[in-house]
């Protein structure tokens, strides 16, 4: 398997996924770049949008599908999500075309105007004016409903969907098997519970969110009500919880790798989220040679590549493409 982290944050996140003989199947997690940014960064990786055979949606918030909307008229990828996440999807899409052939107050021409553009409605911060970004309008054609909880064989990958605690319509992970290889993806979740944690155990790779430091969050200059939804069981990781969860999972006979995801730029930096992580693991006594910590850039980030794993130096290396 390859994965390549094509953007990672409050702004936009998507993650490349390979995996076969020559890479022959190629998914997406998540497409919440703007589309030209996202296409740039896929030829960087060697990888033809056109190549895509599906893309994956953890959740229908606009900084996990913003691109979705121009991948679908030129490329029409197969999208698989949870049934309630496509409905949402839908449901969107038909408010929008029946909110714009209909008579319209100033307040739904404004509110049409913003979901057109894919921007949210009175953006605050990074998580919208009532802590939510609103969710991108989908031409959905080809879907594929993927229940949390169940998988299914997409090529050579098999993909394991589980449920995820965030305020979204039916938030999920996913485990992504190939050739003997695990990757885990856990990119929005305000907590942890016991079926993330087995999923996350059996990962080679694992992508877990640490959105933010809570003190730094408490201190800065977000609304009290869009705090309270970051720190709820349904908004964000903070760095001190995935460095519980990592420890509760934590793999005593072999090195694994980790990359913490989603980072706030506002309430977190990738050197406060990287030692706040490493400390908590080294006062649990956890040995940190037998894992390796990156966090994930808001550009185009690492890239892992489990036919490497064998050569010495990518142990503990990982490859960084950079964009132009």
């Amino acid at each position: 398997m390859r994965v390549i982290s094509l953007g990672s944050g409050s702004s936009g996140n998507a993650l490349l996924i390979e995996a076969g003989p020559n890479g022959r199947t190629r998914l997406l997690v998540d497409a919440g770049l703007p589309c030209r940014t996202l296409i740039n960064r896929l030829h960087l990786a060697g990888v033809s949008p056109a190549q895509i055979l599906a893309v994956l949606l953890t959740h229908e918030h606009n900084d996990h599908t913003l691109a979705l909307p121009t991948l679908l008229k030129r490329y029409d990828p197969l999208v698989i999500s949870d049934p309630a996440t496509l409905a949402t999807l839908a449901d969107n899409s038909r408010q929008e075309s029946h909110a714009t052939t209909g008579s319209q107050t100033d307040a739904e021409r404004s509110l049409s105007l913003c979901l057109r553009e894919k921007r949210p409605a009175r953006l605050l911060g990074e998580h919208g004016a009532c802590g939510k970004r609103m969710t991108t309008l989908l031409p959905l054609r080809r879907t594929l409903a993927l229940p949390a909880g169940n998988s299914c064989l997409l090529g050579d990958i098999e993909i394991f969907s589980f449920p995820v605690p965030h305020d979204a319509a039916a938030p999920c992970g996913y485990l992504l098997s190939a050739g003997g290889c695990r990757v885990c993806v856990v990119v929005d979740s305000g907590s942890v519970t016991p079926i993330m944690l087995e999923a996350m155990r059996q990962a080679d790779l694992l992508v877990l969110e640490a959105n933010h430091d809570r003190e730094r969050l408490l201190r800065g200059p977000y609304t009290y009500a869009l705090k309270m939804r970051i720190l709820s069981p349904t908004g964000h990781l903070s760095n001190e919880q995935a460095a519980q969860a990592i420890l509760q999972t934590w793999r005593t006979n072999g090195l694994r790798w980790i990359w913490l995801a989603h980072l706030s730029q506002v309430n977190n930096t990738p050197q406060l989220a990287l030692r706040s992580v490493q400390r908590h693991l080294v006062e649990a006594g956890a040995a940190l040679q037998q894992v390796h910590l990156a966090t994930l850039p808001r550009t185009m980030g690492p890239a892992w590549d489990s036919t490497r794993l064998w050569h010495d130096e990518y142990w503990w290396c990982y490859e960084t493409l950079t964009e132009r």
